[in-house]
């Protein structure tokens, strides 16, 4: 029987929820380093936290994953440089990046730590990976804005390569690369305007609801067999911003589907049947 791994990547916004997450059936966290990922400084954890977190998660047998998915300002370019040489020491499981340039600077000075590219970078056609091929990635955290047939290219077209998906969380129809709405950190939650409800007006004079402009978020654990089936090898819950017990939740119901799918994994080959005869190479 073919093997299909399956890894429930779960966010930790602080030091403190790791222990918690990890024993709700997460196989591995991420974590921001602090003010250098792509959310507030407040979700994200100092160096000396993440050295924290990696000894919690050998504990536990887990993977810790570090985000530096913002973009990267020259003056503090350096102080990053020496964060990472700190942090490739400490046996990390993956550095997510997104910044090209980083990327392009971490090449030279090879590293021991697995590099993943953050679906911030917009990944979602050949050329791309193959840009990306020569930086000794292994991992890639797809595009989100992708279809069954489009993903299927990719991890057929690339089987050295594990791939990731955004399996629980926020979504785009657009490019999340070049998103100008505002996304706001409040006392519950992190909010992003295109998923708040708005009201149409005329003159002054509310004329009802107006179509939302984001998509709903992903909730894809009750399909899971589907994406094990196009090649996807973990799972990833949003939500760094997200209050605990929300993310607890989406971690349960992602490790219950895991469970499903690992016993019955000889029928994983029959949800592709319609997708494979319908897919262009």
């Amino acid at each position: 029987m073919q093997k299909y791994p399956c890894e429930i990547l779960a966010p930790a916004g602080n030091l403190s929820d790791i222990e918690s997450v990890l024993q709700a059936g997460a196989d591995a966290v991420y974590v921001g380093l602090k003010g250098f990922s792509s959310r507030p400084v407040e979700a994200d954890l100092t160096a000396d936290e993440i050295r924290e977190a990696r000894r919690i998660t050998w504990a536990y047998h887990a993977g810790l994953h570090v985000a530096i998915n913002a973009a990267v300002k020259e003056d503090t370019l350096p102080l990053l440089l020496d964060q990472i040489q700190q942090l490739d020491k400490i046996g990390l499981d993956a550095l997510i990046l997104s910044d090209l340039g980083l990327l392009s600077l971490l090449g030279r000075q090879p590293l021991h730590t697995p590099i993943h590219i953050s679906t911030l970078t917009g990944v979602y056609n050949n050329e791309a990976v193959q840009l990306l091929l020569q930086y000794g990635i292994s991992r890639l955290i797809l595009s989100s804005d992708l279809f069954l047939d489009e993903i299927l290219s990719l991890t057929e077209r690339f089987p050295q390569l594990e791939f990731e998906i955004v399996a629980d969380g926020g979504i785009c129809f657009n490019s999340n690369r070049q998103c100008v709405l505002p996304h706001v950190s409040t006392m519950e939650d992190y909010t992003v305007y295109c998923q708040m409800d708005y009201d149409l007006v005329r003159d002054g004079q509310i004329c009802g609801p107006a179509k939302r402009i984001g998509n709903c978020p992903a909730k894809i654990h009750r399909t899971m067999g589907l994406y094990l089936g196009l090649g996807i090898c973990s799972f990833k819950i949003e939500g760094r911003t997200n209050p605990l017990p929300y993310i607890l939740q989406r971690v349960r119901e992602m490790k219950e589907s895991k469970q499903f799918y690992e016993q019955h994994a000889a029928e994983i080959p029959g949800y592709m049947h319609y997708i494979r005869r319908n897919a262009a190479w």
